[in-house]
């Protein structure tokens, strides 16, 4: 087993961002609901207002963020321009909710109008820094998902007193971003791809992982992630975010026998309905430059608006890319 498990984390190299490319839906696949989860969870007061203008009803559009900084690039964006997103919304009648508030609705309750659900990936520490304390002033909350071995060892990413610190606050649902996997691996000759997804290529032998290496891998990583993150916070772990937005079946299948309920996916541009699959549930990536104050509430009013047109719409049933 201590093969295995350092074997998981030798082979997750180059951490990277998640976000993907939106891809065509196929026709609606079966929703399989989950039952809902009694489960004590500090969260603190939820502001839910009752707005003057509903942008949309029985839906929740999940936003995906990854780090703040001084200077925007890439998938981060100036804390001043997070702090003015978050009050266009809040002004604009929007109602954040929690990842748990999300889980009951898809098994069958109800939901706020406008609602919005705020998360992160990767776990960075501009999170603590600069997101942090607009959320606890404003009691907005919210999600971040946690590369569980990068946490407290390298720059640039949360420790675990800050984790949780914001946990203890109520507003913060911990999710897995894997143990070691949020990396690339070598898939055959000058292809790589994402750990969680791919087949190990070995160019010693020219060999790939067999089902059952790959299986026996992709489960001690993503056990071990939620194992660790419950004991460090108490939470029950239920929620996971797939790297580099990609996932396929045999994952989504390693994800439920590891006691996983729900995943999110990258940018795929739609809001969540019950139609959605819990392990298949979209986000758009609103933690770039792209995404302003002075857009971000028409953004979403039109992504919820396509999404009500054709509540039945899900992603592909698969995305794993190659570089």
């Amino acid at each position: 087993m201590r093969a295995v498990i350092a074997a998981a984390v030798a082979l997750a190299v180059l951490l990277a961002g998640c976000g993907t490319e939106p891809h065509a839906a196929p026709a609606h696949r079966a929703s399989p609901k989950p039952p809902p989860v009694a489960a004590k969870v500090r969260q603190a007061p939820i502001k839910t207002t009752a707005p003057s203008i509903v942008h949309y009803r029985g839906e929740v559009v999940i936003l995906m963020y990854h780090g703040l900084s001084p200077v925007a690039h890439g998938d981060y964006i100036t804390p001043k321009a997070f702090a003015a997103e978050i009050a266009t919304l809040q002004a604009q009648g929007f109602n954040f909710v929690t990842l748990p508030q999300v889980a009951a609705f898809l098994s069958g309750g109800s939901l706020p109008p406008n609602a919005v659900a705020l998360t992160f990936d990767d776990g960075l520490e501009s999170v603590y820094t600069y997101a942090y304390p607009v959320l606890s002033a404003d009691k907005v909350p919210f999600a971040t998902f946690l590369i569980v071995n990068r946490i407290g060892r390298f720059p640039g990413d949360l420790s675990w007193a800050q984790v949780k610190a914001m946990e203890q606050s109520g507003l913060l649902t911990v999710g897995s971003h894997t143990l070691a996997s949020h990396g690339t691996v070598p898939t055959g000759p000058g292809k790589n791809g994402p750990a969680l997804t791919s087949r190990i290529y070995n160019p010693v032998t020219g060999q790939v992982e067999t089902t059952s290496q790959y299986t026996a891998r992709v489960s001690v990583d993503l056990l071990h992630a939620r194992q660790i993150l419950e004991a460090e916070t108490h939470q029950p772990i239920l929620w996971f975010a797939y790297p580099f937005g990609s996932y396929n079946q045999p994952v989504e299948h390693i994800l439920s026998q590891e006691g996983y309920r729900y995943a999110v996916l990258a940018e795929w541009g739609w809001g969540v309905t019950t139609s959605a699959l819990p392990l298949e549930l979209p986000r758009i990536n609103t933690g770039t430059p792209k995404t302003t104050p002075g857009n971000i509430a028409s953004t979403l009013e039109y992504v919820a608006s396509l999404t009500s047109r054709d509540p039945t719409v899900v992603p592909p049933p698969s995305y794993v890319p190659t570089w």
